[in-house]
Protein backbone atom coordinates (compact mmCIF):
# COMPACT_ATOMS: atom_id res chain seq x y z
CA UNK A 1 0.00 0.00 0.00
CA UNK A 2 1.37 3.63 -0.78
CA UNK A 3 0.50 4.94 2.85
CA UNK A 4 3.23 2.12 4.27
CA UNK A 5 6.17 3.03 1.72
CA UNK A 6 7.45 5.66 4.53
CA UNK A 7 7.99 2.66 6.91
CA UNK A 8 11.50 1.41 6.32
CA UNK A 9 12.93 5.50 6.35
CA UNK A 10 10.49 5.85 9.31
CA UNK A 11 11.96 2.86 11.19
CA UNK A 12 15.84 3.90 10.42
CA UNK A 13 14.99 7.01 11.93
CA UNK A 14 13.71 5.64 15.01
CA UNK A 15 16.88 3.40 15.47
CA UNK A 16 18.88 6.16 14.60
CA UNK A 17 17.94 8.31 17.25
CA UNK A 18 17.83 5.60 19.70
CA UNK A 19 21.42 4.70 19.01
CA UNK A 20 22.21 8.48 19.36
CA UNK A 21 20.37 9.05 22.49
CA UNK A 22 21.97 5.54 23.98
CA UNK A 23 26.06 7.11 23.28
CA UNK A 24 25.11 10.14 24.50
CA UNK A 25 23.71 9.17 28.08
CA UNK A 26 26.88 6.55 28.22
CA UNK A 27 29.46 9.72 27.29
CA UNK A 28 27.74 11.76 29.95
CA UNK A 29 27.67 8.71 32.52
CA UNK A 30 31.33 8.42 31.73
CA UNK A 31 32.17 11.53 31.80
CA UNK A 32 30.69 12.23 35.37
CA UNK A 33 32.63 8.85 36.86
CA UNK A 34 36.05 9.79 35.55
CA UNK A 35 35.73 13.34 37.30
CA UNK A 36 34.70 11.68 40.80
CA UNK A 37 37.76 9.42 40.00
CA UNK A 38 40.37 12.16 39.83
CA UNK A 39 38.66 13.94 43.05
CA UNK A 40 39.41 11.03 44.68
CA UNK A 41 42.71 10.23 43.72
CA UNK A 42 43.29 13.65 44.96
CA UNK A 43 41.68 13.25 47.93
CA UNK A 44 43.75 9.56 48.73
CA UNK A 45 46.96 10.84 48.06
CA UNK A 46 47.57 15.38 48.25
CA UNK A 47 50.06 16.30 46.03
CA UNK A 48 52.81 18.13 48.61
CA UNK A 49 52.91 22.40 48.06
CA UNK A 50 55.36 23.53 45.67
CA UNK A 51 56.62 27.30 46.72
CA UNK A 52 58.44 27.80 43.78
CA UNK A 53 55.25 27.67 41.19
CA UNK A 54 53.06 30.47 40.87
CA UNK A 55 50.24 28.16 40.73
CA UNK A 56 49.21 26.10 43.60
CA UNK A 57 49.08 22.20 42.92
CA UNK A 58 45.24 20.68 41.28
CA UNK A 59 42.95 20.12 44.34
CA UNK A 60 39.77 17.89 44.83
CA UNK A 61 37.68 21.23 44.76
CA UNK A 62 39.09 21.99 41.08
CA UNK A 63 37.23 18.51 40.06
CA UNK A 64 34.09 18.90 42.03
CA UNK A 65 33.20 22.44 41.98
CA UNK A 66 32.66 22.06 37.54
CA UNK A 67 30.27 19.01 38.09
CA UNK A 68 27.31 20.32 39.16
CA UNK A 69 27.47 23.10 36.25
CA UNK A 70 28.75 19.78 33.82
CA UNK A 71 25.48 17.62 35.42
CA UNK A 72 23.51 20.18 33.99
CA UNK A 73 24.63 20.57 30.81
CA UNK A 74 24.61 16.56 30.44
CA UNK A 75 21.07 16.34 31.65
CA UNK A 76 20.02 19.13 28.43
CA UNK A 77 22.07 17.09 25.87
CA UNK A 78 20.45 13.84 26.63
CA UNK A 79 16.73 15.23 27.73
CA UNK A 80 16.82 16.74 24.02
CA UNK A 81 18.36 13.27 22.29
CA UNK A 82 15.29 11.65 24.02
CA UNK A 83 13.12 14.08 22.45
CA UNK A 84 14.25 13.46 19.04
CA UNK A 85 13.91 9.87 19.65
CA UNK A 86 10.15 10.23 20.72
CA UNK A 87 9.55 13.07 17.61
CA UNK A 88 10.87 9.95 15.81
CA UNK A 89 8.44 7.30 17.40
CA UNK A 90 5.48 9.76 16.94
CA UNK A 91 6.26 9.93 13.38
CA UNK A 92 6.53 6.40 12.95
CA UNK A 93 2.87 5.73 14.75
CA UNK A 94 1.41 8.45 12.58
CA UNK A 95 2.65 6.56 9.19
CA UNK A 96 1.68 3.24 10.57
CA UNK A 97 -2.05 4.68 11.30
CA UNK A 98 -2.28 6.85 8.79
CA UNK A 99 -3.90 3.83 6.13
CA UNK A 100 -7.49 3.78 5.39
CA UNK A 101 -9.80 3.31 8.54
CA UNK A 102 -10.78 -0.37 9.64
CA UNK A 103 -13.84 -1.55 8.69
CA UNK A 104 -16.93 -0.81 10.81
CA UNK A 105 -17.90 -4.40 10.98
CA UNK A 106 -16.17 -7.11 10.47
CA UNK A 107 -15.42 -9.28 7.17
CA UNK A 108 -17.91 -11.64 6.32
CA UNK A 109 -17.01 -15.60 7.03
CA UNK A 110 -15.26 -17.17 3.91
CA UNK A 111 -17.37 -19.88 2.20
CA UNK A 112 -16.94 -23.36 3.10
CA UNK A 113 -14.57 -25.73 0.94
CA UNK A 114 -16.59 -27.47 -1.86
CA UNK A 115 -17.70 -30.87 -1.03
CA UNK A 116 -16.00 -33.99 -2.03
CA UNK A 117 -18.95 -35.86 -1.88
CA UNK A 118 -20.33 -37.49 -4.67
CA UNK A 119 -23.67 -35.59 -6.35
CA UNK A 120 -25.59 -38.68 -4.95
CA UNK A 121 -24.44 -38.24 -1.56
CA UNK A 122 -24.66 -34.94 -1.52
CA UNK A 123 -28.45 -35.01 -2.04
CA UNK A 124 -28.85 -37.07 0.85
CA UNK A 125 -27.61 -34.02 2.75
CA UNK A 126 -30.03 -31.75 4.16
CA UNK A 127 -30.58 -28.34 1.59
CA UNK A 128 -28.37 -30.27 -0.76
CA UNK A 129 -24.90 -29.19 1.20
CA UNK A 130 -22.97 -30.61 3.27
CA UNK A 131 -22.39 -29.81 7.02
CA UNK A 132 -20.30 -27.24 8.24
CA UNK A 133 -16.78 -27.83 9.96
CA UNK A 134 -17.33 -27.44 13.80
CA UNK A 135 -15.94 -24.97 14.99
CA UNK A 136 -12.67 -24.85 16.64
CA UNK A 137 -12.69 -25.11 20.86
CA UNK A 138 -12.11 -21.78 22.54
CA UNK A 139 -12.70 -19.51 19.31
CA UNK A 140 -15.13 -16.55 19.42
CA UNK A 141 -17.76 -16.39 16.32
CA UNK A 142 -18.45 -12.87 15.54
CA UNK A 143 -21.39 -13.18 13.23
CA UNK A 144 -22.13 -9.97 10.18
CA UNK A 145 -24.60 -8.10 11.14
CA UNK A 146 -27.64 -9.30 9.41
CA UNK A 147 -26.35 -12.05 8.55
CA UNK A 148 -28.94 -14.45 10.51
CA UNK A 149 -32.14 -15.78 8.90
CA UNK A 150 -34.29 -14.25 12.03
CA UNK A 151 -31.90 -11.15 11.81
CA UNK A 152 -33.24 -10.77 8.08
CA UNK A 153 -36.51 -11.05 9.17
CA UNK A 154 -36.79 -8.76 12.22
CA UNK A 155 -34.77 -6.26 9.53
CA UNK A 156 -37.97 -6.80 6.80
CA UNK A 157 -40.24 -6.11 9.24
CA UNK A 158 -38.97 -3.07 11.03
CA UNK A 159 -38.82 -1.72 7.33
CA UNK A 160 -42.69 -3.12 6.62
CA UNK A 161 -44.26 -1.42 9.19
CA UNK A 162 -42.07 2.25 9.34
CA UNK A 163 -43.54 2.10 5.18
CA UNK A 164 -46.99 1.63 6.41
CA UNK A 165 -46.73 3.87 9.31
CA UNK A 166 -45.71 6.36 6.82
CA UNK A 167 -48.48 5.34 4.60
CA UNK A 168 -45.81 4.81 1.71
CA UNK A 169 -48.17 1.73 0.89
CA UNK A 170 -46.83 1.63 -2.73
CA UNK A 171 -43.40 1.38 -1.89
CA UNK A 172 -44.46 -1.29 0.68
CA UNK A 173 -45.94 -3.29 -1.86
CA UNK A 174 -42.64 -2.99 -4.03
CA UNK A 175 -40.36 -3.19 -1.17
CA UNK A 176 -42.62 -6.91 -0.02
CA UNK A 177 -42.38 -7.98 -3.91
CA UNK A 178 -38.69 -7.24 -4.66
CA UNK A 179 -37.35 -8.67 -1.35
CA UNK A 180 -39.36 -11.67 -1.27
CA UNK A 181 -40.20 -11.74 2.61
CA UNK A 182 -43.88 -12.55 3.00
CA UNK A 183 -45.93 -9.91 5.28
CA UNK A 184 -44.66 -9.69 8.50
CA UNK A 185 -47.12 -10.86 11.59
CA UNK A 186 -47.31 -7.63 13.01
CA UNK A 187 -48.69 -5.68 9.98
CA UNK A 188 -52.29 -7.76 10.20
CA UNK A 189 -54.71 -6.81 7.56
CA UNK A 190 -56.50 -4.81 10.44
CA UNK A 191 -53.84 -2.84 11.03
CA UNK A 192 -52.63 -2.37 7.58
CA UNK A 193 -56.32 -1.00 6.98
CA UNK A 194 -56.63 1.51 9.93
CA UNK A 195 -53.22 3.28 9.00
CA UNK A 196 -54.57 4.31 5.58
CA UNK A 197 -57.31 5.17 7.23
CA UNK A 198 -55.18 6.87 9.33
CA UNK A 199 -53.28 8.87 6.68
CA UNK A 200 -56.62 9.42 4.41
CA UNK A 201 -57.86 11.64 7.10
CA UNK A 202 -54.70 13.31 8.06
CA UNK A 203 -55.27 14.28 4.34
CA UNK A 204 -58.30 15.58 4.49
CA UNK A 205 -56.84 17.66 7.19
CA UNK A 206 -54.51 19.10 4.96
CA UNK A 207 -57.25 19.62 2.57
CA UNK A 208 -59.30 21.60 5.38
CA UNK A 209 -62.21 18.74 6.42
CA UNK A 210 -61.68 17.56 10.00
CA UNK A 211 -65.33 16.09 9.59
CA UNK A 212 -63.62 12.16 9.89
CA UNK A 213 -61.13 13.61 12.13
CA UNK A 214 -63.54 14.50 14.35
CA UNK A 215 -66.14 11.93 13.59
CA UNK A 216 -63.39 9.30 15.11
CA UNK A 217 -62.52 11.77 18.05
CA UNK A 218 -65.90 11.23 18.90
CA UNK A 219 -65.58 7.57 18.12
CA UNK A 220 -62.92 6.75 20.56
CA UNK A 221 -63.66 9.41 23.38
CA UNK A 222 -60.39 7.52 25.54
CA UNK A 223 -58.34 8.49 22.86
CA UNK A 224 -59.13 12.60 24.14
CA UNK A 225 -59.47 12.26 27.86
CA UNK A 226 -59.08 15.89 28.08
CA UNK A 227 -60.79 16.90 25.08
CA UNK A 228 -57.31 18.92 23.67
CA UNK A 229 -57.53 17.20 20.13
CA UNK A 230 -61.07 17.70 19.97
CA UNK A 231 -61.21 21.75 20.84
CA UNK A 232 -57.48 21.55 18.02
CA UNK A 233 -60.00 20.02 15.48
CA UNK A 234 -63.04 23.06 16.34
CA UNK A 235 -60.57 25.80 16.43
CA UNK A 236 -59.81 24.57 12.93
CA UNK A 237 -62.85 24.35 11.42
CA UNK A 238 -63.52 27.92 13.11
CA UNK A 239 -60.75 29.58 11.87
CA UNK A 240 -61.22 28.22 8.52
CA UNK A 241 -65.09 29.09 8.41
CA UNK A 242 -63.73 32.89 9.19
CA UNK A 243 -60.84 33.17 6.78
CA UNK A 244 -63.67 31.62 4.45
CA UNK A 245 -65.51 35.08 3.96
CA UNK A 246 -62.01 36.66 2.60
CA UNK A 247 -62.23 34.15 -0.28
CA UNK A 248 -65.30 36.13 -1.88
CA UNK A 249 -69.09 35.80 -1.45
CA UNK A 250 -71.36 33.54 -2.64
CA UNK A 251 -72.06 29.49 -2.06
CA UNK A 252 -69.89 27.32 -0.55
CA UNK A 253 -67.05 30.08 -0.58
CA UNK A 254 -66.31 28.33 3.08
CA UNK A 255 -64.82 25.88 1.73
CA UNK A 256 -67.57 23.21 1.05
CA UNK A 257 -69.15 24.03 4.85
CA UNK A 258 -72.54 24.22 5.38
CA UNK A 259 -73.82 27.79 6.26
CA UNK A 260 -75.63 27.34 9.46
CA UNK A 261 -77.15 30.57 11.01
CA UNK A 262 -77.04 31.47 14.90
CA UNK A 263 -80.66 31.85 15.73
CA UNK A 264 -79.25 35.45 17.36
CA UNK A 265 -77.98 36.57 14.31
CA UNK A 266 -80.23 36.09 12.25
CA UNK A 267 -83.04 37.61 9.58
CA UNK A 268 -85.44 40.54 10.83
CA UNK A 269 -88.53 38.75 12.56
CA UNK A 270 -91.36 38.01 11.17
CA UNK A 271 -94.46 39.81 10.62
CA UNK A 272 -96.72 39.97 13.52
CA UNK A 273 -93.60 39.16 15.82
CA UNK A 274 -94.04 41.49 18.82
CA UNK A 275 -91.62 43.73 20.00
CA UNK A 276 -90.96 41.71 23.62
CA UNK A 277 -89.97 38.67 21.45
CA UNK A 278 -87.33 39.85 19.71
CA UNK A 279 -85.08 42.13 22.00
CA UNK A 280 -81.60 41.20 20.77
CA UNK A 281 -82.86 41.29 17.49
CA UNK A 282 -83.96 44.45 17.26
CA UNK A 283 -80.70 45.99 19.02
CA UNK A 284 -78.69 44.28 16.52
CA UNK A 285 -80.49 46.00 13.88
CA UNK A 286 -80.24 49.51 15.93
CA UNK A 287 -76.27 48.48 15.58
CA UNK A 288 -75.93 47.55 12.18
CA UNK A 289 -78.29 50.14 10.57
CA UNK A 290 -78.07 53.95 10.08
CA UNK A 291 -79.75 55.89 8.32
CA UNK A 292 -79.56 59.76 6.20
CA UNK A 293 -81.75 61.08 8.71
CA UNK A 294 -84.71 60.70 6.73
CA UNK A 295 -85.10 57.11 6.80
CA UNK A 296 -83.37 56.33 3.98
CA UNK A 297 -81.52 52.92 2.97
CA UNK A 298 -78.84 51.59 5.05
CA UNK A 299 -75.62 52.72 5.39
CA UNK A 300 -74.03 49.43 6.07
CA UNK A 301 -74.33 45.68 4.31
CA UNK A 302 -75.51 43.12 5.80
CA UNK A 303 -74.06 40.76 7.78
CA UNK A 304 -71.20 38.35 6.19
CA UNK A 305 -72.86 35.10 6.28
CA UNK A 306 -69.83 33.00 6.73
CA UNK A 307 -69.17 35.23 10.15
CA UNK A 308 -72.71 34.76 11.00
CA UNK A 309 -71.49 30.76 10.08
CA UNK A 310 -68.57 30.73 12.25
CA UNK A 311 -70.21 32.24 15.29
CA UNK A 312 -73.19 29.25 15.19
CA UNK A 313 -70.10 26.94 15.13
CA UNK A 314 -68.41 28.23 17.68
CA UNK A 315 -71.77 28.48 19.58
CA UNK A 316 -73.09 25.36 19.16
CA UNK A 317 -69.22 23.47 20.27
CA UNK A 318 -67.09 25.94 22.18
CA UNK A 319 -69.65 25.58 25.11
CA UNK A 320 -68.63 21.96 25.48
CA UNK A 321 -65.10 22.62 25.51
CA UNK A 322 -64.73 25.48 28.01
CA UNK A 323 -62.27 25.33 30.49
CA UNK A 324 -60.18 27.66 32.18
CA UNK A 325 -57.02 27.47 30.25
CA UNK A 326 -59.20 27.34 26.61
CA UNK A 327 -61.61 30.55 28.05
CA UNK A 328 -59.37 33.46 26.67
CA UNK A 329 -58.94 31.58 23.22
CA UNK A 330 -62.42 31.08 22.92
CA UNK A 331 -63.11 34.45 23.89
CA UNK A 332 -60.81 36.06 21.19
CA UNK A 333 -61.99 33.39 18.06
CA UNK A 334 -65.94 34.34 18.94
CA UNK A 335 -64.56 38.20 19.04
CA UNK A 336 -61.94 38.28 16.28
CA UNK A 337 -65.15 38.47 13.24
CA UNK A 338 -65.91 41.54 14.72
CA UNK A 339 -63.20 43.07 12.48
CA UNK A 340 -63.58 40.94 9.31
CA UNK A 341 -62.49 42.20 6.75
CA UNK A 342 -59.31 39.77 6.33
CA UNK A 343 -56.99 42.92 6.03
CA UNK A 344 -58.23 44.28 8.99
CA UNK A 345 -58.44 40.83 11.37
CA UNK A 346 -54.64 40.13 10.62
CA UNK A 347 -53.65 43.45 11.76
CA UNK A 348 -56.29 43.16 14.65
CA UNK A 349 -54.81 41.97 18.65
CA UNK A 350 -56.23 38.63 17.17
CA UNK A 351 -54.32 38.54 13.92
CA UNK A 352 -52.11 35.79 15.95
CA UNK A 353 -54.61 33.15 15.55
CA UNK A 354 -54.81 33.08 11.85
CA UNK A 355 -51.48 34.71 10.60
CA UNK A 356 -49.80 30.82 10.24
CA UNK A 357 -52.63 29.94 8.70
CA UNK A 358 -52.75 32.80 5.84
CA UNK A 359 -49.98 31.41 3.45
CA UNK A 360 -48.56 32.40 0.22
CA UNK A 361 -51.49 30.12 -0.96
CA UNK A 362 -54.33 32.62 0.41
CA UNK A 363 -56.07 31.88 3.32
CA UNK A 364 -56.52 28.69 5.02
CA UNK A 365 -53.41 27.79 3.42
CA UNK A 366 -51.16 28.01 6.54
CA UNK A 367 -48.52 24.76 7.34
CA UNK A 368 -47.44 25.48 11.06
CA UNK A 369 -50.69 25.22 12.67
CA UNK A 370 -52.05 22.36 10.39
CA UNK A 371 -48.81 20.23 10.61
CA UNK A 372 -49.22 20.20 14.25
CA UNK A 373 -52.70 19.31 14.17
CA UNK A 374 -51.95 16.44 12.23
CA UNK A 375 -48.93 15.50 14.38
CA UNK A 376 -51.67 15.62 17.35
CA UNK A 377 -53.97 13.38 15.71
CA UNK A 378 -51.82 10.75 14.69
CA UNK A 379 -50.10 10.57 18.09
CA UNK A 380 -53.53 9.83 19.47
CA UNK A 381 -54.85 7.37 16.37
CA UNK A 382 -51.55 5.56 16.98
CA UNK A 383 -51.68 5.49 20.78
CA UNK A 384 -55.54 3.98 20.49
CA UNK A 385 -53.89 1.52 17.86
CA UNK A 386 -51.31 0.31 20.79
CA UNK A 387 -48.32 1.76 18.57
CA UNK A 388 -45.56 3.83 19.40
CA UNK A 389 -45.72 8.20 18.22
CA UNK A 390 -42.56 7.75 16.60
CA UNK A 391 -41.20 5.16 13.92
CA UNK A 392 -38.11 2.29 15.59
CA UNK A 393 -36.92 2.69 12.18
CA UNK A 394 -36.92 6.68 12.43
CA UNK A 395 -35.70 6.92 15.84
CA UNK A 396 -32.82 4.58 15.18
CA UNK A 397 -31.89 6.64 11.87
CA UNK A 398 -32.09 9.93 13.85
CA UNK A 399 -30.40 9.09 17.08
CA UNK A 400 -27.56 7.16 15.34
CA UNK A 401 -26.79 9.27 12.73
CA UNK A 402 -27.21 12.57 14.42
CA UNK A 403 -23.74 11.14 16.52
CA UNK A 404 -24.61 8.53 19.05
CA UNK A 405 -23.17 5.63 16.67
CA UNK A 406 -19.58 7.73 15.97
CA UNK A 407 -19.26 8.09 19.84
CA UNK A 408 -20.25 4.47 20.85
CA UNK A 409 -17.99 3.42 18.19
CA UNK A 410 -14.98 5.40 19.73
CA UNK A 411 -16.08 4.85 23.37
CA UNK A 412 -15.50 0.98 21.81
CA UNK A 413 -12.07 1.90 19.96
CA UNK A 414 -10.62 3.40 23.52
CA UNK A 415 -12.14 0.50 25.79
CA UNK A 416 -10.62 -1.94 23.89
CA UNK A 417 -7.28 -0.52 23.84
CA UNK A 418 -7.57 -0.20 27.40
CA UNK A 419 -8.41 -4.05 27.46
CA UNK A 420 -11.70 -2.79 29.33
CA UNK A 421 -15.52 -4.09 28.86
CA UNK A 422 -18.74 -2.81 29.82
CA UNK A 423 -20.50 -4.56 32.30
CA UNK A 424 -23.33 -7.08 32.30
CA UNK A 425 -26.23 -4.99 32.89
CA UNK A 426 -25.27 -2.82 29.34
CA UNK A 427 -24.96 0.44 30.05
CA UNK A 428 -22.97 2.74 28.49
CA UNK A 429 -20.33 4.51 29.80
CA UNK A 430 -20.65 7.67 28.35
CA UNK A 431 -23.41 10.36 27.60
CA UNK A 432 -25.31 10.00 24.16
CA UNK A 433 -26.31 13.37 22.26
CA UNK A 434 -29.73 13.05 21.51
CA UNK A 435 -32.08 15.37 19.10
CA UNK A 436 -34.14 17.42 20.52
CA UNK A 437 -37.26 16.08 19.94
CA UNK A 438 -36.15 12.84 22.08
CA UNK A 439 -34.98 15.24 25.07
CA UNK A 440 -37.50 14.84 27.66
CA UNK A 441 -37.42 16.32 31.13
CA UNK A 442 -36.37 13.56 34.09
CA UNK A 443 -38.63 12.93 37.43
CA UNK A 444 -38.55 15.17 40.28
CA UNK A 445 -38.58 13.66 43.52
CA UNK A 446 -38.48 15.98 46.50
CA UNK A 447 -35.94 15.90 48.54
CA UNK A 448 -38.07 15.89 51.44
CA UNK A 449 -40.61 13.57 51.52
CA UNK A 450 -38.71 11.54 48.55
CA UNK A 451 -41.64 11.11 46.57
CA UNK A 452 -41.37 11.43 42.87
CA UNK A 453 -44.05 14.34 41.95
CA UNK A 454 -47.28 14.30 40.22
CA UNK A 455 -49.68 16.83 37.89
CA UNK A 456 -51.26 16.84 41.35
CA UNK A 457 -48.47 17.19 43.56
CA UNK A 458 -46.01 19.80 41.04
CA UNK A 459 -42.16 20.36 42.42
CA UNK A 460 -42.60 24.38 43.42
CA UNK A 461 -39.79 26.89 43.42
CA UNK A 462 -38.76 28.65 46.32
CA UNK A 463 -36.84 32.37 45.70
CA UNK A 464 -33.53 30.88 47.40
CA UNK A 465 -33.47 28.35 44.76
CA UNK A 466 -34.88 25.58 46.17
CA UNK A 467 -37.58 22.88 44.74
CA UNK A 468 -39.76 20.75 46.79
CA UNK A 469 -43.14 19.13 46.31
CA UNK A 470 -46.07 21.19 46.91
CA UNK A 471 -47.67 18.99 49.56
CA UNK A 472 -44.57 19.16 51.17
CA UNK A 473 -44.59 22.49 51.21
CA UNK A 474 -47.90 22.64 52.70
CA UNK A 475 -46.81 20.18 55.54
CA UNK A 476 -43.98 22.68 56.41
CA UNK A 477 -46.32 25.72 56.33
CA UNK A 478 -48.72 24.22 58.61
CA UNK A 479 -45.85 23.06 60.89
CA UNK A 480 -45.78 19.73 60.45
CA UNK A 481 -41.81 18.41 61.87
CA UNK A 482 -39.22 17.99 59.13
CA UNK A 483 -36.26 18.82 57.84
CA UNK A 484 -35.69 21.53 55.73
CA UNK A 485 -32.52 23.64 54.77
CA UNK A 486 -34.47 26.48 53.66
CA UNK A 487 -36.37 28.97 55.42
CA UNK A 488 -40.29 28.53 54.58
CA UNK A 489 -42.24 31.62 56.73
CA UNK A 490 -44.33 33.56 54.00
CA UNK A 491 -43.00 32.09 50.97
CA UNK A 492 -47.07 30.96 49.17
CA UNK A 493 -47.16 34.55 47.99
CA UNK A 494 -43.60 34.46 46.19
CA UNK A 495 -43.76 30.73 44.85
CA UNK A 496 -43.79 29.58 40.99
CA UNK A 497 -43.90 26.11 39.47
CA UNK A 498 -41.74 24.46 37.50
CA UNK A 499 -44.20 22.88 35.48
CA UNK A 500 -46.66 25.99 34.66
Amino acid sequence: MASLDPLPAELDAVAAAAHAAHRLDLANVDAILARLERARAHLAAPAPPRPDLASPAPSPADELLPLSSFVKTANAKSAQAHKDWGTAVSKLAKTKFSGPPPPLFPAPPAPPPPSTLHPALLALSPAGAPPAPPAPTGSVSVDTPFSRPDAVAALNETIAVHLARIGAFSALDTFLAESGAPTPPALSPDLLESLRTLHAVLADLRAGVCTDALDWVADHPEADPDGDLEFALRKEEFIRLVLASGEGEGEGAAGGHAMETEPLLGAAAAPGTTAAATPLRRRKSSLLRSTDGTGGAPAHPPPDPHAQAALAYGGAHFRALLTPARSATICALLTSPLYLPLPRLLASPYGALFAQHVGSGGAGAGGAAVDALCAAFSAAYLSALELPRDSPLSVVTDVGGGGALAKIMKVRAVMKDKKTEWTAVGELPVEIPLPLPYRYHSIFACPVSKEQSTSQNPPMLLPCGHVIARESLQRLARGTPSHTPVVLANLFDQLAGIFG
